[in-house]
C-alpha cells in the first residue's frame, strides 16, 4: 500500500467516525427527547454519551479540517501585505498553528494517563475518562502532522503532490 492509499484510508476512516458518532447524537436525543415528553422516562446517561460523542466528532474532524485548511479564518491582512508578506505570514500562521497543535496533543495525552491513573470515570454510566482523553489528544498529534507537512510545502522542502494535477 502506498502513502496516499494509507492517507485516503485514514481520512475515509475519520469520516465515517465523524459520521457515525453525529448519527449517533442525533439519533440518541431524539429518542431522549422523546422518552422524557412522552414518558417521562429520560435515557439514563445520554448526557454523558453525547458529551462523549460530541469530543469524537471535534477531534475526529480536527485533523481532517487541519489537513484541508478549511479553519475559519479571518484575513485582515490579505492583499496588504504583498507576495513576500504573506509568505512570511503563512510561515508564522503554521508555526504557531503546529506549536498550538502540538501542545494540545501533548496537554490531552498527559491527562488521559493522569485520568486513568487516578481511575475518573463519568459520574452515571462509569465511563473512564483516560480513553476519551487519549483519543482526544493522539488526534490532535496526527492534526499537528498534517501542520507539519503543510510547513514543509509551504517551505518547498519537498514537491507539493498536488501540484501536476489538473483540475478536470
Amino acid at each position: 500500500m502506498d502513502k496516499g492509499a494509507a492517507v485516503s484510508m485514514a481520512n475515509k476512516a475519520l469520516v465515517f467516525l465523524c459520521v457515525v458518532s453525529l448519527s449517533f447524537i442525533m439519533g440518541l436525543t431524539f429518542c431522549d427527547v422523546f422518552m422524557r415528553y412522552w414518558f417521562a422516562r429520560p435515557i439514563t446517561g445520554s448526557a454523558e454519551m453525547i458529551s462523549f460523542a460530541i469530543a469524537i466528532v471535534v477531534f475526529s474532524s480536527f485533523p481532517l479540517v487541519t489537513a484541508t485548511e478549511q479553519h475559519i479564518t479571518v484575513s485582515i491582512l490579505h492583499g496588504r501585505l504583498g507576495a513576500k508578506g504573506a509568505w512570511v505570514q503563512r510561515l508564522v500562521v503554521l508555526l504557531i498553528s503546529l506549536l498550538c497543535c502540538a501542545t494540545i496533543g501533548r496537554q490531552l495525552l498527559l491527562s488521559g494517563h493522569m485520568l486513568l491513573q487516578d481511575k475518573q470515570y463519568t459520574m452515571v454510566l462509569h465511563l473512564p475518562q483516560g480513553y476519551l482523553s487519549y483519543f482526544m489528544g493522539t488526534l490532535s498529534c496526527v492534526a499537528a502532522l498534517a501542520v507539519l507537512f503543510l510547513l514543509v510545502l509551504h517551505l518547498g522542502l519537498c514537491a507539493n503532490p498536488g501540484a501536476g494535477r489538473s483540475a478536470t
